[in-house]
């Protein structure tokens, strides 16, 4: 029952990120884009828990990966909201810097295979996030 009551928090708190994020404007009043978009937060939903099993995480292990995940998840999703007052440049930077802290974090508490299974999975899901925001 811990586990879905985590994924089920977890689904909620990314959904309500997205009202934040899409309520910023850029000073050339072009349309903002989000950080993750709603599939791609959805994917991070499903991907958590898939990946989690797959790797043959459970318990304590289990919850410091959501944890990471979800905190690191949020603080990227923060980064575009008008009281920080990044420039497009700041965000990237941020957000690179917050992408690494993550990966560090998750590498501490994943064998090797496990590790290198979340950066492939994890890359996937980055790549709609770099071509959406033409970062390269």
């Amino acid at each position: 029952m811990k586990p879905l009551y985590h994924i089920l928090i977890f689904i909620f708190f990314l959904g309500g990120l997205s009202n934040s994020i899409y309520s910023q404007t850029s000073q050339d009043n072009k349309k903002p884009v989000d950080i993750f978009k709603s599939t791609e937060r959805d994917s991070l939903q499903i991907w958590f828990y898939n990946r989690a099993t797959v790797m043959g995480l459970k318990g304590e292990e289990r919850d410091e990966f959501y944890n990471i995940i979800l905190y690191h998840t949020f603080k990227m999703t923060s980064l575009e909201k008008k009281d920080k007052g990044y420039t497009p440049i700041q965000v990237r930077s941020k957000f690179e810097e917050l992408l690494q802290k993550q990966h560090s974090e998750i590498k501490a508490i994943l064998d090797e295979k496990q590790y290198s299974y979340y950066l492939d999975t994890y890359n996937k899901l980055l790549k709609g996030v770099y071509e959406r925001k033409a970062w390269k």
